[in-house]
């Protein structure tokens, strides 16, 4: 159990607002990472963990464009 890790996946909106948190809980910040970046449909995501921003992932061009 030492080995896994919380994080926080937050739904941004166009306005750069946070609407929405998902939890996950992870072995490290790559694997966090991939599941952060299948979290984007139609919203950014932001991925954190504890007070530190890991990555963050945007709608695809083609997506924002609808």
């Amino acid at each position: 159990m030492a080995g896994i890790k919380h994080y926080r996946a937050f739904q941004i909106d166009p306005d750069g607002h946070v609407f929405g948190c998902i939890n996950l809980v992870c072995d490290d910040d790559e694997q966090a990472k991939r599941e952060a970046a299948s979290l984007v449909l139609v919203h950014r995501i932001e991925l954190w963990r504890l007070d530190q921003r890991i990555a963050r992932f945007d709608v695809p061009q083609e997506l924002a464009r609808r």
